[in-house]
Parts: structure tokens; C-alpha cells; sequence
């Protein structure tokens, strides 16, 4: 394999600062420090190049990088423009926050091979979101796989991990498989698998050839996405995982199915029907209302934000439906806008979703437990991951001016806009109907899922930082290091800062979407995008710090001293067991969404020795999740039957053998004569 590497020396530089990562993490535990800050160093460079690749010319321009043509026919491109330099951003900041996290976090790093697959995992991101090949995205997008599995893993997995880890790895290289099949259709009649003849081929190819490309491509990039019904390995790797690797899992390892969306699908596979929108808008739905549902009454708080990772990559797949739509319908403003909005909220996820994993891992170490109901009092013992934990909370719930109002604001507007304008956009024809239907119970869909999400986020934070504690340990915790919050500081500052710079982020995601579309050296113009309501976060954020102000001072003004006494309970001193908890908090909605949730409800009584008295009252509920239970449960048992009955086949006979070669054999030749 030969090439000319031509790169900026930022990324250069962090290839190389990542790959010595890699290498100290395999000299023994006393190089870990080395390698975990290696890993921020490169991830800090990430971030810097990315921000070049941004900014524009001269200094954003889009750099090729040729790394050669493996086996003489495998193309291995990498090209940095200003999309990968989106997602360069957010892998970098998060990255670097979530090695500074492990610096801090006691065991953050279990083993040698831990050490290594963390650096492979950094650096085939950085290589995937560089890709302009199919066999470089492939080879990136598999290093990234396993190297994410292998953190799942761990040095000593237990039976959960292992059974979290094996549906991770089924459902990633079948997502895998998927991407292969789309490549080969859009590379086989141009010969080349670069996605510049990719591109050329797609154009002439015919109307089905380009569906089934889409479909493959959906199966694909939606299973890493953990686009519903393809989710199922999400809430179940990532709380196995550290906390630092689910920080990155969740926060950028998702968004590669976003990536490729826009690389692949906008920007190779171009303009589609109407339905391949409508799909989007459809998956996307469904993603946000089921990923915010499950959340809300969910009590592992690891798991609550895995759930909350499916509903927000469901927003975002709302934004690429109007994408697709706009692109269907020859309008790159609709598609701008899409994307637009799509990208501002990748960014702030990526930034709060991170910042909240860290803040669960700080919660998991002092305490010992994920469980809501066994935490609560924690803004005594841990105020500055309290904190910490608030400003995600806030951001994920969509409260301006904090960064997750601002994404959703944007796709928000994109459906209202895709609706408004259906007669504009497809000229009056007779699937305008249909289109202003799907639009609208889009922004319903995207209305339904906040409220739920905000529920959930209120469980959690209230749940876990405020009362009484309802665990010894959970009494018993104290405060991270320094070195733990401080990385959670620059994901808190990162989280703040994007919301009150709503306005320039959305300025410069629409020239990133604008130049997705086209092919390279092709601007389109921007100038027509507008959005329809206006938001001004730093007016907002200037007003709550004016109202805080006030009352602030209103309360100090005249003050009236204050005494402190128990809470009144009818006599009785209030414990933990008088308190709301997670359970209860969520019970009105199990009760509510009960076709939906179907819960799972157990009790047992233990009696007094000789007594008819209780003496323990257990109650335990689940729920049931509906994709699992009435699609891959029924689609796991029907394999072991097809592969009890491939068994029975299995004699053991060379002679039986060599029978069951003849008869394929006669069974391809008839075939291949017809």
C-alpha cells in the first residue's frame, strides 16, 4: 500500500498524539497517566483542526489525504472539510473531557487492552469522519466497532456485560454487512469506490437500484444511530461501558450514523423520492417519542440517558427527514434548513449528553449504585457534580437559553417551514396532502417527546440530588476529585457556551449544510434561509440573570431571620421512606401509556415465623419493550430453530458430506442452465 499524505498539521498531529496514547497504554499501568494524557492532548488537536475546517478559507480549506489503494482496487481516502469539521469538534471536546475525566476516575482504565482499544477508538472516529471512500469508511467504521466492544467487555466481563456486549457486535456488523451491499451496488458499475465515482454512478443508476442503496444505507448507519427499531443495543452497551467511553459512545460514536447520513446518503446517493424523507420523518418520530417514553420510567440513571441518546438522535433524524424532503422537492433552502438544524443538534447533544454521563459515572463511583431509588441528597455530599449534573439536565430538557433549546427550536422550525410551504415545494401535486400530515405530526411527535424528556430529566435530577438519602451509601458519599470535575467544568462551560452562541452556531451549521449537499467546490447560496420565529439567547440569558438578580436582592432586602426546624409530619420525624421516589415519579405514566409500556408487575409477602403479620412486602415493576418482545425475541427463537434443525444434519459422516456437495452441485448447474 503506497500514497502521499497531504494533511494539516493538526491532524497530523493528533493521529500522532493518539497513536502514542495507544502505545504507552501497552508499557503497564504506570505509563497510563502518559497514555489517558496523550488522548487529550489528541483530542484537543481534533477539536483545533476542526475548527479550522470550519472556519473557511484559507484556513478551512478542504484538505485530501491519500493514504493509498489497499490490494491495488481499495481506495483508502480521507478528505476534512467543513462537515467532518463539525464532527471533528465535537469528538475532540468530548474527547478530551472524557480522557481528563478517566485521568481523575479510579480504574477509569482495567487493563492494557483497555488502554490500547480507547486511543484505536479516538483515532477511528477521527478517520471516519475524515472518510471519502467506501474502503476507508469501512475500515474506520469497523475499528471503531471493535474497539467499542471491547470497552463494553472489559478485562472481566459478567454475564450482563457479555450478553450486552454480543448484541452490541451482532447488530453493529449487521450493520456492517448492510454498508458493504450499499458500497458494492454504487461502486460496481463505476469500478472505483471512491465517493467521487460513487457519486457519478448513483446518478445514472435506476430508480430501484438507488432504493435499495437507501434502504441498505438506512439499516446501516440508523442500527449505529440507534434509530428505532435498530436501538436495541444501545441502552444496553452503554451503561456497561465506563462512564468516560459512554460519554463518547453517546455523545459522538451515535452521531457517525448522522455523519454518514450526510455524507453518504445527502452528498452521494443526492436527491430521492418523497417517501425517502417521509421514512426519516417517520423512524425519527417514533425514535423520539419511544427513546423519551422509556426514559421517563426508567430508574438506572446510565441506562435513563441511553434512552434519552435514542429520542435526541431521533430529533435529529427529524431534521434530515425535512432534508430529504427539501432535496425531493429541488429546494436547497428546505434541505439547508434541515440540515441545519440537524447539525446545531448534534453539537449540543454531543456537548450535554457528555457532560451528563461524566456527572452519572461521578454519582456511580461515590455511591456504588445506578439505582434512583437507593440515591437522592447528593447537592449536600457532591454539590459540584450536583451542578455539574443541573446545567445537562437544563440543556437536555430544552430550557433557554441552555444549548438543547436551540436545536430543537431549529428542527422545530424546519417542519412548521416544510408544512407551510408544501404547494411551494412540490408544485401543487397530489402528495401535498400527505406532506403537510407528515409534517405536522412531526412537530407533534417532537412536542410529545420534550415533554416526556423534560419528565425524565426532572426524575433524575430530583431523584438523585435532592431529599434524603435513601442508601447508607448515598449518605456516605463525598465529592469527585478535581481532576474529574474539572472535566466536567469544560463540558459544562462547552454546554453553556453553545447556548448562548445559538445565533453563530446556526450560522455556521447553514453554511455547513449548504455545501453538504453539493458536490465539492459548489456553494449554494445561503442567504435565502430564514427562520421563522426569532430567538435571541444571550436577551434571554441576559433576562433570568436580571430576574435572578432581583430576587436575589429582594430576599436579602428587609430579611427576616430564619429558623430552622424539622419538617412537620403529623408527629412522625420524616425519613427516606416518606419520600417520592423515581418508582413513584414515573407511576402516572405507566399508568397512562400502559398499551404501550405494558408493565411487568411482581409482589411477594414474607410472614412473621408462627405470625399472620407481614413481616416483608416486596413489589418489584418493569415494563415491557415492545421491539424486543414482539420482534427480536420471536427473530432469535426462529434462528435457534433454523439452527437446531441445520444440526440434525450434522452426522459427522464424511461419505453424507460429500452426498450433500453432490446434490448442491446439480442443484447449481440446473440452475444456471435455466
Amino acid at each position: 500500500m503506497s500514497g502521499v499524505v497531504i494533511a494539516p498539521p493538526a491532524i497530523l498531529l493528533a493521529f500522532a498524539a493518539l497513536a502514542g496514547s495507544g502505545v504507552a497504554a501497552l508499557l503497564g499501568r504506570r505509563a497510563w497517566p502518559a497514555a489517558l494524557l496523550l488522548a487529550t492532548v489528541g483530542g484537543f488537536l481534533l477539536a483545533f483542526a476542526g475548527a479550522l475546517a470550519v472556519l473557511g478559507a484559507p484556513l478551512g480549506t478542504p484538505v485530501a489525504v491519500h493514504v493509498g489503494d489497499l490490494l491495488g482496487v481499495l481506495p483508502v481516502d480521507l478528505r476534512y472539510d467543513a462537515l467532518s469539521g463539525l464532527f471533528l469538534i465535537a469528538l475532540g471536546v468530548v474527547g478530551a473531557a472524557a480522557s481528563v475525566y478517566a485521568l481523575g476516575h479510579h480504574g477509569a482504565v482495567r487493563s492494557r487492552v483497555d488502554g490500547l482499544a480507547y486511543a484505536v477508538f479516538l483515532a477511528s472516529l477521527a478517520a471516519l469522519f475524515g472518510s471519502d471512500s467506501g474502503p476507508a469508511f469501512l475500515f474506520a467504521w469497523e475499528g471503531m466497532a471493535l474497539s467499542s466492544a471491547a470497552l463494553v467487555f472489559g478485562p472481566h466481563p459478567g454475564p450482563s456485560t457479555a450478553r450486552a456486549g454480543y448484541v452490541y457486535l451482532a447488530l453493529t456488523h449487521l450493520a456492517t454487512a448492510a454498508l458493504v451491499a450499499a458500497f458494492a451496488l454504487l461502486g460496481g458499475p463505476a469500478g472505483r469506490l471512491d465517493f467521487a465515482s460513487m457519486r457519478a454512478s448513483a446518478a445514472l443508476m435506476d430508480p430501484a437500484g438507488r432504493d435499495a442503496v437507501f434502504l441498505l444505507l438506512l439499516i446501516g448507519l440508523g442500527t449505529k444511530a440507534g434509530l428505532v427499531p435498530l436501538h436495541v443495543w444501545l441502552p444496553r452497551a452503554h451503561p456497561e461501558a465506563p462512564s468516560h467511553v459512554s460519554a463518547l459512545m453517546s455523545g459522538v460514536m451515535v452521531k457517525a450514523g448522522v455523519f454518514g447520513v450526510l455524507r453518504i446518503v445527502v452528498g452521494v446517493l443526492g436527491p430521492g423520492p418523497a417517501w425517502w424523507g417521509f421514512t426519516l420523518l417517520g423512524l425519527g418520530a417514533l425514535s423520539a417519542v419511544l427513546g423519551a417514553l422509556y426514559a421517563l420510567v426508567e430508574r438506572d440513571v446510565k441506562r435513563l440517558l441511553a434512552f434519552s441518546t435514542i429520542e435526541n438522535v431521533g430529533i435529529i433524524f427529524l431534521g434530515l427527514g425535512v432534508a430529504l424532503l427539501g432535496l425531493s422537492a429541488g429546494s436547497p433552502v428546505l434541505a439547508t434548513l434541515g440540515i441545519a438544524a440537524a447539525l446545531v443538534h448534534t453539537l449540543n447533544h454531543a456537548a450535554f449528553k457528555g457532560l451528563l454521563f461524566l456527572a452519572a459515572g461521578s454519582i456511580h463511583g461515590a455511591t456504588g449504585t445506578r439505582d434512583l431509588d437507593r440515591l437522592g441528597g447528593l447537592a449536600r455530599t457532591m454539590p459540584w457534580t450536583a451542578v455539574l449534573f443541573g446545567i445537562g439536565a437544563i440543556s437536555l430538557a430544552g430550557v433557554p437559553p441552555f444549548s438543547g433549546f436551540a436545536g430543537e427550536w431549529l428542527t422545530f422550525q424546519a417542519l412548521f417551514a416544510a408544512g407551510r410551504d408544501a404547494a411551494v415545494n412540490v408544485g401543487g401535486a397530489a402528495i401535498e396532502p400527505v406532506w403537510r400530515l407528515a409534517c405536522f405530526l412531526a412537530v407533534g411527535a417532537l412536542a410529545l417527546s420534550a415533554g416526556l424528556a423534560l419528565g425524565a430529566i426532572v426524575k433524575a435530577a430530583g431523584s438523585a440530588l435532592l431529599a434524603l438519602p435513601r442508601s447508607a451509601r448515598a449518605a456516605e458519599a463525598v465529592e469527585v476529585s478535581r481532576v474529574e470535575r474539572a472535566a466536567g467544568l469544560l463540558l459544562g462551560a462547552v454546554t453553556v457556551a453553545l447556548g448562548l452562541a445559538a445565533g453563530p452556531l446556526r450560522g455556521f451549521a447553514t453554511d455547513v449544510a449548504a455545501t453538504a449537499q453539493a458536490a465539492p467546490g459548489t456553494v449554494l447560496p445561503t442567504d435565502a434561509v430564514q427562520p421563522i420565529g426569532a430567538y435571541a439567547p444571550l436577551a434571554v440569558g441576559a433576562i433570568l440573570a436580571l430576574l435572578a438578580i432581583v430576587l436575589w436582592a429582594a430576599s436579602r432586602w428587609r430579611a427576616m431571620p430564619v429558623r430552622r426546624v424539622p419538617t412537620w409530619a403529623c408527629g412522625i420525624a420524616p425519613t427516606a421512606a416518606h419520600e417520592y421516589t423515581a418508582t413513584s415519579f414515573d407511576k402516572p405514566a405507566r399508568l397512562f401509556f400502559e398499551p404501550i409500556l405494558r408493565p411487568i408487575r411482581s409482589r411477594s409477602v414474607e410472614f412473621e415465623p408462627g405470625t399472620p403479620f407481614p413481616h416483608r412486602v416486596t413489589y418489584r415493576s418493569d415494563v415491557d419493550h415492545l421491539v424486543e418482545s414482539r420482534i427480536y425475541l420471536p427473530l432469535h427463537r426462529a434462528t435457534i430453530a433454523l439452527a437446531q434443525l441445520a444440526r440434525r444434519l450434522q452426522h459427522g459422516t464424511l461419505q453424507l458430506y460429500l452426498a450433500y456437495t453432490v446434490v448442491a452441485l446439480v442443484i447449481l448447474l440446473a440452475v444456471g442452465r435455466a
